[in-house]
């Protein structure tokens, strides 16, 4: 039992490895996602006032001259005279923002900044893997994975042995097995809660059905049910953001921070695990080729 263990632990992770390690890395980036929105959150344009603004007429034509491969279709005007105006442009399905000078019709550079929409594609990229509904689904599913791993990972667990004492450096030196083995049992609950929880999130009325179930909602009553709490906690839990629903631990202050650090941190450790397990088991690899090899020249 424990060799079959072993077997379905090791080809998970061989076969969620490049996702594990993508979905924790953007996961533990975005733990900060209000403040990374609020950071790289766009800024209007100032441009020199001068005598008379261009007609939205004239700044659809502008619009068409500088992106001839796209349809000006609308003009949003800005609050102040002194800065830019945007102009919608559809080419196919694709709609997009481009900022004009109101006076002279010059294109002036795309309405969401670079850095604003890298962290709009890390959010989409960590949340449905860029596919979609679709992608979501799949994300869900594939974060079945993180509680499966966590699990298998704490029965295929063992105690690290006696090491003997390096001559050189006299210390006991730790093998990439053991850091993997060790970091694994200490992030195991953490890693099967983020599968769960990210299960949920892309699956919601799973739960729902399950607490529909168990405490059915009462319409002439409409309190809050366990189950929404527990539904609520799985959010909260799962983006760390803990600041004003633990008690002395109020949004923003540093209660607040020090769980979004932790939360960070942590979620680095996942990625750890894949990474290192890859190389275990490309490691068991070459050595069976080199015992093979060995065996054939005998």
């Amino acid at each position: 039992m424990q060799r079959f263990l072993v077997r379905v632990h090791r080809w998970i992770g061989i076969v969620l490895f490049a996702y594990v390690a993508l979905i924790c890395l953007t996961g533990s980036a975005l733990v900060y996602r209000p403040e990374l929105f609020r950071y790289f959150e766009p800024q209007p344009i100032s441009v020199p006032v001068r005598a008379a603004m261009l007609s939205d007429a004239q700044l659809l034509a502008a619009a068409a001259r500088a992106f001839p491969g796209e349809e000006a279709t609308a003009v949003w005007p800005a609050h102040e005279p002194s800065h830019a105006v945007e102009v919608e442009l559809v080419k196919g399905e694709d709609v997009r923002g481009h900022l004009f000078d109101p006076y002279t019709g010059q294109a002036l550079r795309h309405a969401i900044p670079w850095d604003f929409w890298a962290v709009s594609k890390l959010l989409e990229l960590h949340t449905d893997l860029l596919g979609g509904d679709s992608g979501r689904l799949l994300n869900g599913a594939l974060g079945l994975g993180l509680l499966f791993m966590a699990l298998t990972g704490v029965l295929v667990w063992r105690p690290n042995k006696p090491r003997a004492v390096s001559a050189s450096t006299g210390r006991k030196p730790r093998s990439l097995r053991r850091w993997h083995m060790t970091v694994g049992i200490g992030s195991a609950v953490a890693v099967a809660m983020w599968g769960l929880t990210g299960f949920n999130l892309a699956y919601p009325d799973v739960l729902m059905a399950v607490v529909d179930y168990f405490e059915p909602f009462d319409e002439m009553n409409p309190v809050e049910r366990v189950g929404d709490k527990v539904s609520y906690w799985f959010a909260y839990l799962h983006f760390g953001r803990l600041g004003g629903y633990v008690p002395g631990c109020g949004r923003g202050d540093g209660c607040d921070q020090a769980f979004k650090a932790l939360w960070a941190a942590v979620a680095l450790l996942p990625a750890f695990l894949a990474i290192s397990g890859f190389m275990l088991w490309l490691r068991g690899r070459r050595a069976k080729a080199r015992v093979r090899a060995m065996a054939g020249l005998e």
